[in-house]
């Protein structure tokens, strides 16, 4: 690196002809370090043939970026993992061909989850921007990923009182035959015990006089269609009695449109779901269907 300025003369005898070469030769390596800095970046993929697994310092680079997003986004996660796999040349071009993150207890939006596994392909981000602080580390395209996750009875029952669930559960009315007459019910406080095949329901049915009655419901849960479940005969239990409620059944409960279903078992304590979920960028419109 040049040392000497372009405002301070040279002690050498000829100071005018000095310091003009002095100045070039500064613009030059001002120029020649933004060059020798990019340069120093693209060495390993010019001279160093790396398979897609062994991206070494880009991915270095580019894991806590994202971890450090996710953790912006997300109200806790414990054991995060993030892994990046590519060739340093595609990652620092923004292009990810697979990346992986796991973590457990996570807490999104009121959204409780006990174990969740991502893998997406393909994945576009402004990674020369974020590495350069220029801008927080952004998803450019949407992303279809796998996901993989596992919902205790605890994380359901905290996820039910998450704002998007309940006002879909203010909206819901179930009609219940009383007295010769179908009358609509709202469903009040609701609590799930999770069993081999199907989940067991205590809430309280509010009618539209303000009348409430506890109530405990039995039934099987199911996909209906990549991003919709439905209940599947559902029990009113009564003194030991299992009746059936045509109010409930097929009763729809609709997915974000991004969600596609492909396995949902529903175990003792807990729930199994395998399918993708397609991530979109803050200004991308998500299509409705």
């Amino acid at each position: 690196m040049l040392l000497t300025s372009c405002h301070r003369p040279s002690p050498d005898p000829s100071p005018l002809q000095t310091q003009s070469a002095t100045c070039r030769r500064q613009r030059l390596s001002q120029a020649g370090q933004r060059l020798g800095f990019a340069l120093l970046l693209s060495l390993p993929t010019m001279f160093w043939p790396w398979p897609p697994g062994f991206a070494q310092i880009a991915g270095s680079l580019l894991s806590p970026l994202v971890a450090a997003w996710i953790r912006s986004e997300v109200q806790r996660v414990d054991n995060l993992q993030v892994q990046i796999a590519g060739s340093d040349a595609q990652i620092l071009n923004g292009q990810i061909p697979q990346a992986q993150v796991s973590g457990d207890n996570l807490s999104y939006q009121g959204f409780q989850i006990s174990h969740l596994r991502l893998r997406g392909q393909d994945i576009r981000l402004n990674v020369g921007e974020a590495i350069q602080g220029r801008s927080p580390l952004r998803l450019l395209a949407p992303v279809p990923v796998q996901v993989s996750l596992r919902l205790t009875e605890e994380d359901l029952n905290r996820t039910l009182q998450a704002p998007l669930i309940q006002a879909q559960l203010a909206q819901a009315q179930v009609q219940l035959p009383v007295g010769g007459q179908v009358v609509p019910f709202l469903i009040r406080q609701p609590q799930v015990t999770l069993e081999q095949g199907r989940l067991r329901i205590q809430a309280n049915l509010t009618t539209p006089e303000g009348v409430e009655a506890p109530v405990t419901v039995l039934t099987g849960l199911e996909a209906q269609g990549p991003n919709r479940l439905r209940l599947v005969n559902p029990l009113w239990v009564s003194e030991g009695q299992e009746i059936p409620i045509p109010g409930l059944a097929d009763f729809p409960i609709q997915l974000d449109p991004g969600v596609r279903i492909d396995r949902l078992e529903v175990q003792p304590g807990q729930i199994l779901y395998e399918g993708i979920l397609t991530i979109y960028p803050e200004v991308a419109t998500v299509p409705q269907g």
